[in-house]
């Protein structure tokens, strides 16, 4: 059943993307700041990562299931302000954390580009934030937000995401410092659990708050879909 609603998760993921792709590009275009969240680059966050993975770490992720995750950010993202967004804190902090000793084996390329494009999907619904809802009351105009809200969002994926990559490396092949990058993001985010109710009240946006539940690893990951309501109804 999990499996069926990691498909749902991923499939509103997209649909959301291709849907308010448009309005996102005006965004990027011009908008020089964000009237909602203060301290972040408009054009640093419209960046594609900035790595390609190879061939090998291509067949983790499809095997993984995150095809999309790399790609879409890649096709679609605006090369722009060259400087440090105010996301790459974050990834930097969960690099560190799963690949301490920078291998570049297969496996950690693949985990390395989950992570950054974890930064780029928390960043294309920041920069559309303030035109979306509140997730209980479907009411507009969400509380404005700092960049360390978006920081911890960033920790909270990435970490799901490269449980999610890590697991489906392991099945296809044992590999001890795999092995041990997967128990870290595991225990991690068992650590980020303990802050999520937190930070979905801070994120205050109904696209934002759907991203981050369903991809952070924690015991409310498909509530959305157990409790049996609807998907995409607003959009």
């Amino acid at each position: 059943m999990r499996s069926a609603w990691q498909l749902l998760a991923d499939g509103l993921l997209i649909q959301r993307l291709h849907l308010h792709l448009e309005e996102w590009h005006g965004v990027v275009r011009e908008v020089e700041e964000l009237p909602d969240i203060g301290g972040v680059s408009v054009a640093g966050l419209a960046r594609p990562p900035a790595v390609l993975p190879s061939p090998e770490a291509r067949a983790l992720l499809e095997r993984a299931g995150l095809t999309f995750w790399w790609s879409l950010p890649q096709q679609h993202g605006v090369d722009g302000d060259t400087s440090a967004t105010c996301l790459a804190r974050a990834v930097a902090q969960v690099r560190m954390r799963l690949i301490p000793d920078g291998t570049a084996a297969p496996w950690a390329e693949a985990a390395v580009v989950a992570v950054e494009a974890s930064a780029w999907w928390v960043g294309f619904f920041a920069l559309i934030r303030h035109r979306g809802v509140r997730p209980l009351t479907l009411e507009p105009n969400p509380y404005p937000i700092q960049a360390p809200v978006l920081e911890g969002a960033v920790r909270a994926v990435s970490y799901g995401l490269a449980t999610r990559l890590l697991a489906a490396a392991l099945q296809a092949r044992d590999d001890e410092p795999a092995r041990h990058s997967y128990c870290e993001a595991i225990t991690a985010s068992l650590e980020v659990e303990r802050g999520i109710p937190a930070l979905l009240s801070d994120l205050d946006e109904l696209r934002l708050v759907d991203l981050v539940t369903t991809a952070a690893v924690w015991r409310g990951q498909f509530t959305k879909y157990a409790g049996g309501t609807g998907a995409g109804q607003v959009e």
